[in-house]
């Protein structure tokens, strides 16, 4: 494996050629994935993260996700969590460990220097036994999230990675704004 090139930017500081990347690699990664046509997540006004995590090949784009943080609620309790969205890998650099690499790096960076206790992750089924392999496990099947002033739900697999040992609260999650 050719050796990637990782790189945390503040999402503010993204722009011009860099954005123009990001946006094209989305496209490519996620033609297909049915989610414009599946009605629970049309309309959805997703986050705007903090950090995006970028995967670079020889100055080409190929793997990509951001990284929200955000206080949440879980059951009475509140939580400081990292997120992780939009884990994207251009399809011919896929099935070839950038996006591991890159999901490792971003677990690092997580606890080093968001420092959070918790990862928290959506996902499809079908993407689950790729998170599972990076320990990271199924802390439920819905989530709240607040959108146009209303507390809706979205039934989808919840994954928590614990960053510094500590127990996952129980009880329902509250992400206290929109998803990522």
């Amino acid at each position: 494996m050719t050796k990637l090139e990782i790189r945390f930017i503040p999402h503010a500081e993204i722009m011009g050629e860099l954005q123009d990347q990001i946006e094209a690699l989305d496209k490519l990664a996620f033609a297909d994935d049915g989610i414009d046509d599946d009605p629970e997540f049309a309309g959805i006004h997703w986050a705007t993260p903090d950090w995006m995590a970028l995967g670079f090949l020889n100055s080409e784009l190929v793997t990509q996700l951001c990284l929200p943080k955000r206080e949440i609620n879980v059951g009475a309790e509140k939580v400081w969590v990292a997120g992780i969205g939009g884990m994207a890998a251009h399809p011919k650099f896929q099935h070839k460990g950038y996006g591991s690499a890159l999901l490792a790096a971003a677990e690092a960076y997580m606890r080093d220097e968001i420092q959070v206790p918790f990862g928290l992750l959506i996902c499809a089924d079908e993407t689950r036994p790729f998170y599972k392999l990076a320990r990271w496990q199924v802390a439920g099947d819905k989530l709240f999230y607040e959108q146009d002033n209303q507390q809706r739900v979205l039934q989808t697999c919840v994954m928590i990675l614990s960053l510094d040992n500590q127990p996952w609260p129980a009880g329902e999650i509250g992400l206290c704004g929109s998803p990522w």
